[in-house]
C-alpha cells in the first residue's frame, strides 16, 4: 500500500511472463500521484486472473523510463496532471522511445485541450476518472491488446509471404542452381581469403545471372541466405537477417532485388576493406618499428622480422609487398637511407659512426648506396643541409 510517508517512489513487482498455468501475461504499469488510486490498482482487481501482470506502480515519473527499458510493459496507464512532470510531456517521451507501447491517459479534468494533446501525441485511449471504474479500465486494456494481437499477426503473415518477382515469367526461367552453387563457393573462398576484389567480381556475376536467367525467388532464396549466413558468421552480425528476408518478402522486380541485395553486401565489403586497411596499417607500423629499432643489425632479415611480429615466414614473405608497397630488400635499404639522412642533418656523428648505426659494415658500399638514393655523397648531403641551416640562422639575425 502506498501512502505519503513512504520514501520509495516506485514499487516494482517481480516480472512473470507466464502464470503458473502457462498463460501469457501482458505487463502493465501505472503512473498516478494519488496514493488511493495506486492502492486501488494494487488491490481492487486480480489482474493476473484477467491475463495481466501489474509490474510497476509510480507516484511520480522518476525512474519510469529506465523501468520501461528494463521491463518493457505492454500497457502504461498515465495520469495527466502530476506535480513534477505533466503526463502529456511524459507521453511524448514514452511514444518516442517505445512506439509499440500502449498508453492510456487518465485525468480528473474533463478539458478539451487534454483530449486534443493526448490524441496529438498518439495516446491509445483517454479515460475520465470520475466516470470510470476498474472494469472499464480492464475492458479498455483488453480492446487495445486484441488490436495489438491482430496487428502482430498481420505483420507476421506479411513477413512469411514470399512474393514472386513482379516481372517473373516461368517460360523465361533458365536458372540452374549448379551455376549459382559454383559462384557461392567462389564467394565463400574469397571471403575466407578476405579478397574484396574477388568478392565484388563474383557478386557482379551473380547479379548478371539473376538478370539473365530469370530465376524464381523460391529457387534463389536458399543460396542467397546461405551466403548471407557466411557473411554474418564472419562479421558476427546479428542484425541484418530480417533485412535480407524482407527483400524476399517484398514485391520487387529483378533489377530492384539486385540493387537491394547489393547494398547489403556492398556494405559488408566496405567493412571488410576498412578492416583490412586497419590491420595493414597496424602490421606496417609493427614491421617498421621493429626494423628501425634493429637497423644496426647488419644481418637483419625477413625471417627475423616475421618471427618478431608473430607471423609465419611464408605469410610474411607473401604479404610484405602488399603491406609496405615494396619487397623486403628495397624497404630495408630505404629505411636505412632515411635514417642515415636524419643523422646527417641533425647530428654531429662521423660518417663511420652513422654507417654502423644503420647496419653497414663497408664504408665505400655505404657511400655508393647513399649516392644512389640521394644523388649526393654523405659529406655533400651534410654540407647542403648545414648551409641551409646557417642561411636560416643569418636571416633570423
Amino acid at each position: 500500500m502506498f501512502d505519503d510517508r513512504r520514501k520509495l517512489e516506485i514499487c516494482v513487482i517481480p516480472s512473470r511472463k507466464r502464470s503458473g498455468m502457462g498463460i501469457f501475461m501482458y505487463k502493465m504499469a501505472v503512473v498516478d500521484d494519488e496514493p488511493l488510486m495506486l492502492e486501488g490498482f494494487s488491490k481492487a482487481v486480480d489482474w493476473q486472473a484477467h491475463g495481466y501482470e501489474l509490474a510497476g506502480l509510480f507516484r511520480n515519473p522518476s525512474g519510469l523510463l529506465e523501468f520501461c527499458k528494463k521491463e518493457c510493459p505492454d500497457i502504461l496507464l498515465l495520469d495527466i496532471t502530476m506535480p513534477e512532470v505533466d503526463g502529456i510531456t511524459l507521453l511524448k517521451d514514452i511514444k518516442k522511445l517505445f512506439p509499440g507501447m500502449c498508453v492510456i491517459m487518465l485525468t480528473a479534468h474533463n478539458e478539451f485541450s487534454y483530449v486534443r494533446d493526448s490524441l496529438r501525441y498518439h495516446a491509445d485511449e483517454y479515460l475520465w476518472k470520475p466516470e470510470i471504474n476498474f472494469q472499464d479500465i480492464l475492458e479498455c486494456m483488453d480492446r487495445l491488446m486484441a488490436g495489438k494481437e491482430r496487428e502482430n499477426r498481420t505483420e507476421e503473415e506479411a513477413e512469411r509471404t514470399l512474393y514472386e518477382f513482379t516481372d517473373y515469367r516461368e517460360e523465361e526461367n533458365r536458372f540452374s542452381y549448379e551455376v549459382l552453387k559454383g559462384m557461392l563457393q567462389d564467394v565463400e573462398y574469397a571471403l575466407k581469403m578476405e579478397d574484396v576484389e574477388s568478392l565484388q567480381g563474383t557478386w557482379n556475376r551473380i547479379e548478371e545471372m539473376i538478370a539473365e536467367d530469370r530465376p524464381s525467388k523460391e529457387s534463389l532464396m536458399s543460396g542467397i541466405l546461405h551466403l548471407f549466413y557466411s557473411y554474418r558468421e564472419y562479421f558476427q552480425d546479428e542484425e541484418t537477417e530480417q533485412e535480407i528476408l524482407s527483400i524476399f518478402c517484398r514485391q520487387n522486380t529483378y533489377e530492384e532485388f539486385n540493387q537491394e541485395i547489393r547494398l547489403i553486401f556492398d556494405n559488408y565489403h566496405r567493412l571488410l576493406t576498412e578492416k583490412k586497411e586497419k590491420e595493414t596499417m597496424e602490421l606496417c607500423r609493427r614491421i617498421t618499428a621493429y626494423m628501425e629499432a634493429n637497423l644496426a643489425d647488419t644481418d637483419l632479415n625477413l625471417m627475423q622480422v616475421s618471427k618478431a611480429i608473430g607471423l609465419s615466414y611464408s605469410y610474411c614473405s607473401r604479404m610484405f609487398p602488399e603491406i609496405t608497397g615494396k619487397n623486403f630488400s628495397r624497404y630495408l635499404i630505404d629505411i636505412r637511407m632515411d635514417k642515415a639522412c636524419e643523422y646527417l642533418k641533425s647530428s654531429s656523428y662521423k660518417i663511420s659512426r652513422i654507417l654502423e648505426l644503420v647496419g653497414y659494415r663497408d664504408k665505400s658500399y655505404f657511400i655508393k648506396s647513399f649516392r644512389q638514393y640521394t644523388g649526393l655523397t654523405p659529406f655533400q648531403y651534410r654540407e647542403k643541409y648545414r648551409s641551409k641551416k646557417e642561411g636560416r640562422t643569418e636571416e633570423g639575425q
